[in-house]
């Protein structure tokens, strides 16, 4: 916040939290970049939107989340750069899985974690324990916090969890490439897709839900030119989906294309969504989100020259985050990227755009894994041989797209919404019983009954480039769908 767009000395901050109570709070000083302000009296922990006040004029100036921190008679151990608290309203837990994307830790019995970290990321999160809950900022859950200090500075950054019932019955909505770029009427179409999801809800709204998307919220290459960007697509998810947690995976458009390294490119992401890996528990099931599009090559132009890939990183990250997990637990993995593709002629076999599968597996050796991938817009299933698996039990779903064709088929040929292998546009409703687990495909704008129709595809368009007689002077990136 710089220049005019500062508050001034006079003004006054206003917190308002999720529960409609407004704190009228002092500023205390004002910099060119940053102000500081004395909470009000009764602040607690959570989510606020926050208002500047300048005379009886009052605007919104954002969200925050306000951590109150009370002192506690630890000495953190020598090394340590990171510790906290992991409490509820009533006390410490203990046994929660605490990490910086690199460093792993547990919280003790009195709820204390520490981490000796580099803080190359900048962040810290927990892996939210069976039977809890964290705090949401709208559709976020807040599972995460970013640290302020270097990597010479001790700093403490506590976790508030809520306890929840429900969980050994729940719904977990799968949500595949959205693809939003404010063109081809996406948004129009894409409020059909958000009507029909919170209509489920509602008939479903005695039991629990959350979701996770697949990556591919938004669309890289529009970022600029149509100013539609990630938090963009945040303030169109907040105003249309109310009181459900949605975990983010970041896919190959939610990188900045003009970015030069892997890290710079997805470093928006985790400026306004969260961290690209990392994991959580709802009930009997461990969910690991993991990044496996490597953008190293990135050279800032429309390039984009990706690779898929899990990051050596992340393969070690997700071994210490394992440690916590036992085997009999079932995993949930969720990628952008498919690791396999169902082949005619060669049956299922490892993607050869995959560079390291065999060694994603092996560190996933004992568990049965279910994972959930985007990317192609199509919809299937593929459960591997045992000579691509090394007899691993996995299972992948390839869980279909939002947007369908891009927003294409509906954009050119009204009232048919459909991807190129004919599955309408929707999304995937999990229903997990313990450690059980079944799916079905929703398709937007119909029944869960809905299986099949045919279409006459001389009438159905699914680029600009298929259009009979098309118009001269259309744009060259809206010839192509992808």
């Amino acid at each position: 916040m710089t220049g005019s767009n500062k508050p001034a000395e006079s003004d006054v901050i206003i917190l308002e939290s999720t529960g409609g109570i407004s704190y009228t709070c002092v500023l205390v000083s004002v910099s060119e970049n940053s102000f500081t302000i004395k909470l009000a009296d009764g602040c607690e922990s959570g989510t606020y939107r926050v208002f500047v006040k300048r005379g009886d004029r009052k605007k919104q100036i954002g969200t925050t989340y306000i951590n109150i921190v009370e002192g506690i008679d630890f000495t953190p151990d020598a090394g340590t750069t990171v510790y906290g608290v992991v409490s509820t309203a009533d006390g410490p837990v203990q046994g929660v899985v605490v990490s910086d994307g690199v460093e792993v830790s547990v919280t003790d019995e009195r709820g204390i974690y520490q981490l000796q970290s580099e803080k190359k990321w900048g962040y810290v999160f927990i892996s939210v324990p069976s039977g809890y809950e964290v705090p949401a900022e709208e559709v976020l859950p807040r599972f995460y916090q970013m640290m302020k200090g270097d990597a010479a500075t001790t700093e403490r950054v506590d976790f508030s969890l809520t306890e929840v019932e429900g969980q050994d019955s729940y719904k977990v909505f799968m949500l595949g490439d959205m693809h939003l770029a404010n063109r081809t009427g996406d948004l129009g179409q894409f409020m059909d897709f958000t009507e029909d999801l919170n209509s489920y809800r509602a008939l479903h709204q005695h039991e629990k839900m959350y979701a996770i998307t697949l990556g591919d919220m938004t669309w890289d290459l529009y970022w600029y030119s149509n100013s539609y960007a990630l938090p963009e697509y945040l303030n169109t998810i907040n105003n249309q989906v109310k009181g459900l947690q949605i975990f983010h995976t970041i896919g190959n458009h939610d990188y900045d294309y003009k970015a030069t390294s892997d890290e710079e490119a997805g470093s928006r992401f985790m400026d306004y969504i969260a961290p690209t890996y990392y994991s959580f528990n709802i009930g009997k099931v461990h969910y690991v989100v993991l990044d496996d599009i490597d953008c190293s090559n990135y050279d800032g132009t429309t390039s984009r020259d990706y690779e898929k890939r899990v990051s050596a990183e992340q393969l070690s990250w997700l071994s210490k985050d394992l440690a916590y997990v036992d085997k009999s637990t079932p995993l949930v993995v969720v990628m952008h990227a498919q690791l396999f593709y169902p082949s005619q002629t060669e049956g299922f076999k490892i993607d050869h755009d995959v560079l390291n599968t065999t060694q994603l597996l092996d560190v996933l050796d004992g568990y049965k894994v279910h994972f959930v991938t985007g990317h192609t817009h199509l919809s299937f299933n593929v459960t591997p041989e045992d000579d691509v698996t090394g007899g691993r039990e996995v299972y992948e779903h390839n869980a279909g797209a939002i947007c369908a064709s891009w927003w294409w088929s509906g954009y050119l040929t009204p009232g048919v919404h459909i991807s190129p292998d004919g599955t309408p546009g929707g999304y995937s409703v999990w229903d997990v019983n313990g450690t059980d687990i079944e799916w079905i495909y929703k398709a937007t704008g119909w029944t869960e009954d809905y299986q099949f129709r045919s279409y006459d595809l001389n009438n159905v368009h699914f680029s600009m480039a298929d259009v009979p007689q098309m118009p001269a002077g259309v744009p060259t990136s809206y010839l192509m769908f992808y």
